[in-house]
């Protein structure tokens, strides 16, 4: 059963607004803690001494060596040593005799010199134990525990609210990218592109099966798109691992396993795509798997998508604003010059697919139709969704000198015409074109007709912010909505991504960061399966490597442990295509398929790279590289992401959009 969340109140308490409060406050807070020794100064307090930081030192020990002898793993061994070094807490005894006075309110006392918490014991009643055991908790600690949940919490909305700011700027255009994918180089290309536009591989996965499912693209022509989405969805983590700019280990360790992520998709299709491209196999082979699926039934069903983590993320930053998928996805599959609503018969779509589509005996392959592609057509006759409005006959000379079919193809009302009580085309009681129908095609001399009855317009036409503050509140229109959630969003992940990394230098130390280092050490598959269900739970295999990005930058969790991390969020976010597919109402057997390829694709590059440990090192040692080089060269992590994942597929795009032309 789906998790049905409760909204609360609309108006000042609810969630757009909590969101963008907190945000603020992060804001607030996070400019205290920078600045901490300016504002004491200002206030007349005290100096603290310095704490002694050992990564800090290991740091500047590695600045301070000869670049050409220092080997960067021992420097990364050093700063994974000093998180798993002890750090006991003991309070004083003054400062447990002062927490079981206020604690107590003075009503519990005792001789606090007395006892020996570590040697088993201690003197006095029930009463002064209980609080003695208190005072010897560690609350600052308890605090930060709760503190790095919160951040968590903040640092997915963050992600989210990212999400819907790159769907705004780019929704209607990435959905266009669709428009121009006539072989697999190009359709690789434009799922990156279009998933780097809209930061989520899910929204991209989710048009390309609502086109699948639609007939208006091939399983063997989505499956390239899903494979670049694949690769554009890792530039999410790459953009959270510049946010360790300042100290360049930092930066190398983060961009390093940051990149892991985008070096084994790319390597996977490298080698995948090739063979994919000359035999179809992943068509084939989940045809066969999937050629019995049926669809859900929405009256017996539950035909609501399963989802875990989401429901309780979602409202937030769909409280500050709100993305319309259906535009995009009209915009994909192109109605926006309208959708006929009519149910037609085969006879009628025949017809008028001949008039429209041939000169005479000469088979025109439908060129004179505005806008038209190939998958308009099936079983060689027009789609009942794309049948036209109007049809107006051609004269055989107009036809001959204007290379025109033997009818012109009309969404709406030609210009200059009158088209309010027209004829209609076919008699869909007798299943026959009408008598003024029979006449006109005698004289065929600029006769116009209604086709479709009702035809559905402007559906491209409505904002892509359909709701949420930025609409109801601020007014703002689709560019400023998305540019403002992009600049607040991005400003709050490194915010929160910088008091993430303040407090878990604290937190997670000593045996905190020895219990992680034996999770995720004890086995490269067990990784693998934390990575799957972690990434099942938040859905999205963006905000599981975003997460653990910064671990790697800190040194705490090696590259050699993240790229199974990274695996299992890849085979995690297929999990839920399939989870989708299970739920579709119409076209299983496509959903499925695409659901399928997206998952064996995965499977396939997991049992090429990693198994064998000299496969193994490819994919980690070209992420060591491109580590290596970000810390010579800070500008490095900009440069490959504005190359990778814009430039490169933006030429092949504008390559397949001209061809196209």
């Amino acid at each position: 059963m789906a998790i049905v969340h409760d909204p609360g109140p609309a108006g000042p308490s609810g969630e757009g607004e909590t969101l963008v409060v907190l945000i603020c406050l992060t804001f607030l807070f996070a400019f205290a803690h920078v600045f901490r020794a300016q504002i004491k100064r200002a206030l007349g307090w005290a100096e603290e001494e310095p704490e002694v930081d050992e990564k800090k030192d290991v740091e500047k020990t590695a600045d301070e060596a000869d670049p050409d002898n220092v080997e960067l793993d021992e420097v990364d061994k050093q700063a994974q040593e000093a998180w798993t070094q002890p750090h006991p807490y003991d309070p004083s005894p003054e400062f447990r005799a002062k927490f079981i006075k206020y604690a107590s309110f003075g009503l519990v006392s005792g001789n606090v010199d007395q006892n020996c918490e570590s040697c088993g014991q201690i003197q006095g009643t029930a009463a002064f134990k209980v609080f003695y055991f208190l005072s010897g908790v560690n609350w600052l600690k308890v605090f930060l525990f709760i503190n790095v949940w919160f951040l968590i919490w903040l640092f997915l909305e963050c992600l989210g609210l990212m999400g819907t700011g790159f769907k705004l700027l780019g929704g209607k255009d990435s959905a266009k990218l669709f428009d121009v994918v006539d072989n697999p180089i190009s359709g690789l290309m434009i799922g990156i592109l279009s998933t780097v536009l809209v930061q989520s591989s899910s929204t991209t996965t989710s048009i390309i099966i609502g086109l699948v499912g639609a007939d208006e693209m091939s399983v063997e022509t989505a499956i390239p798109m899903v494979m670049g989405a694949n690769i554009g969805t890792s530039v999410t983590n790459t953009l959270v691992a510049m946010g360790h700019f300042a100290n360049k280990d930092d930066l190398r360790r983060g961009f390093a396993g940051a990149t892991v992520h985008d070096c084994f998709n790319l390597l996977s299709v490298s080698v995948l795509l090739p063979i994919q491209w000359a035999s179809d196999f992943l068509g084939r082979m989940t045809y066969q798997m999937a050629k019995n699926a049926e669809s859900c039934d929405d009256d017996t069903e539950d035909c609501a998508k399963t989802e875990f983590l989401k429901p309780y993320l979602k409202p937030y930053y769909d409280g500050v604003a709100k993305y319309d998928k259906k535009v995009a996805t009209n915009v994909a599959q192109g109605y926006c010059d309208g959708q006929c609503q009519d149910a037609p018969s085969k006879e009628e779509l025949k017809k008028v697919t001949e008039l429209v589509c041939k000169r005479g005996e000469e088979d025109l392959k439908c060129k004179p139709v505005e806008g038209y592609k190939g998958s308009w057509i099936e079983d060689d006759i027009f789609k009942k969704k794309r049948l036209p409005a109007f049809i107006r006959f051609n004269s055989a000379t107009a036809a001959t000198e204007g290379n025109l079919a033997d009818a012109t193809y009309f969404y709406k009302c030609p210009e200059g015409a009158a088209c309010d009580d027209l004829p209609m085309f076919w008699n869909r009681t007798l299943d026959t074109a009408t008598p003024e129908v029979v006449a006109a095609m005698a004289g065929m001399n600029g006769q116009l007709f209604q086709v479709c009855d009702e035809m559905k317009t402007g559906l491209c036409d409505k904002p892509l912010l359909k709701g949420g503050l930025m609409l109801t509140d601020w007014k703002l229109e689709d560019d400023s909505a998305g540019a403002l959630a992009t600049f607040l969003s991005i400003t709050g992940l490194c915010v929160v991504l910088y008091l993430l990394v303040q407090t878990l230098n604290i937190l997670v130390k000593g045996q905190a960061a020895r219990f992680l280092r034996k999770a995720v050490s004890l086995n490269g598959y067990f990784s693998m399966v934390i990575g799957v269900f972690v990434t099942i739970m938040v859905q999205s295999s963006s905000i599981t490597t975003s997460v653990m990005t910064p671990l790697v930058a800190v040194g705490l969790i090696s590259l050699e442990e993240m790229l199974p991390l990274t695996l299992g969020a890849n085979i995690g976010t297929t999990i839920t295509g399939v989870m989708a597919a299970t739920v579709v109402t119409s076209n299983p057997v496509q959903a499925w398929q695409v659901a399928l390829c997206h998952l064996f694709f995965n499977i396939f590059g997991i049992l090429i790279w990693y198994p064998i440990p000299a496969m193994r090192k490819v994919p980690l040692n070209m992420a060591k590289y491109l580590g290596t080089f970000t810390g010579r060269y800070t500008w490095f992590p900009l440069a490959y992401v504005f190359v990778v994942f814009f430039v490169i597929p933006g030429i092949v795009y504008g390559i397949a959009l001209a061809a196209t032309s």
